[in-house]
């Protein structure tokens, strides 16, 4: 019974991914890198590792690029993850930049 119950909160829990809605195809790494449809979309700016919720945390943090579709910002975090389970992604969005993102 309680192999059921582990086997059924498994896949109650994987069903519950957010980023699963989000279509990555397009998306491309070169060194540190990433483009959408061969336009540079972001780059990697750092590798944190941090102390949080009595784990320890490694956190990949990329900055979007001038060039970004700001449509396409949760479809670039779905493709980081993806190609980075083991890491937390961040994005920051430089604030000169910002007013293109408060749709």
């Amino acid at each position: 019974m309680k192999k059921l119950f582990f086997l059924f909160s498994l896949i109650a829990l994987s069903s519950c991914n957010v980023l699963k809605e989000f279509d990555t195809t397009g998306f491309t790494i070169s060194g540190n890198i990433v483009s959408y449809n061969n336009v540079p979309m972001a780059e990697l700016e750092g590798l944190e590792f941090a102390y949080d919720n009595r784990k320890l945390v490694k956190e990949l943090t990329f900055k979007v690029l001038e060039t970004a579709d700001n449509n396409k910002i949760n479809n670039l975090i779905a493709f980081l993850h993806a190609k980075h389970p083991e890491y937390e992604i961040e994005v920051e969005i430089p604030f000169e930049h910002i007013e293109k993102y408060k749709n």
